[in-house]
């Protein structure tokens, strides 16, 4: 039986949801597990765990990314850097809200060039950060930045989404070239952004203003691209040029 990614991830928030529920009715001793669970319901708080983590990874940092922010991405920019100029490797999976985010549009591109590697899929669920094999730092709301984080360490709870991460790192595409503004950069085949971006789950319209190209010709593009590849839908038609290696 084919586990879906998408759908484990969702049974993982489940169970963390229920964490979180325990851990609020014990508030005269908010950790379970001998120190292994921890609930994190402040900006400040938060933030300071997330910077502690990279600090303190020795091999790599795994992201799923969306919004909302709990501080402008740009302030996070710095530490990044620094961890990525001392060999730390950053693997994040973006949701294709990304290319409508000026604030993470606007510091991608340097993040990439320093050696961030960055995935696409069209739907991401939720946020998580994993450091090393040790820990996660896991939102459990959508709206709300702050509003409900666990900080998990290793734990079974740990395995599975490292696991489940892994999973998605395979079904999503590669982020397309940038150039310094945030653009998706001038390629030699034009159909290979028009797939690119079609991967991360982008519109018409998105294509049509990343590309800056008439949205006539978008949809022109992205017809024949999807009959060539035999696909029903736009995603399907990414993922496929992915599988046979167009992007």
């Amino acid at each position: 039986m084919v586990v879906d990614p998408l759908d484990e991830l969702d049974a993982q928030v489940a169970r963390l949801r229920s964490v979180a529920d325990e851990l609020r009715l014990a508030r005269a001793n908010p950790v379970l597990s001998g120190d292994q669970v921890e609930l994190i319901e402040d900006g400040p708080t938060l933030l300071a765990a997330y910077e502690e983590m990279q600090r303190s990874c020795r091999e790599q940092i795994r992201a799923l990314d969306r919004g909302p922010y709990s501080a402008p991405p740009a302030s996070q920019q710095k530490l990044e850097l620094e961890r990525l100029g001392d060999g730390l490797v950053y693997r994040a999976i973006y949701g294709f809200e990304v290319f409508e985010s000026e604030e993470v549009m606007s510091v991608l591109p340097e993040l990439r060039s320093a050696g961030e590697q960055s995935r696409v899929l069209p739907q991401m669920p939720m946020k998580m950060v994993l450091g090393d094999d040790n820990m996660a730092l896991v939102a459990l709301t959508k709206r709300a930045p702050a509003e409900c984080h666990l900080l998990i360490r290793s734990t079974g709870l740990l395995d599975g989404l490292i696991a489940t991460f892994e999973m998605l790192w395979g079904l999503a595409v590669p982020m397309p070239e940038l150039d310094a503004a945030g653009e998706v950069a001038a390629l030699r085949a034009p159909d290979r952004d028009v797939l690119m971006l079609l991967a991360g789950g982008a519109t018409d319209d998105m294509i049509s203003r990343r590309l800056r190209i008439s949205p006539r010709t978008t949809q022109r593009r992205v017809r024949a691209l999807m009959d060539a590849l035999g696909a029903q839908t736009r995603f399907q038609a990414g993922v496929q040029a992915a599988r046979r290696r167009w992007i």
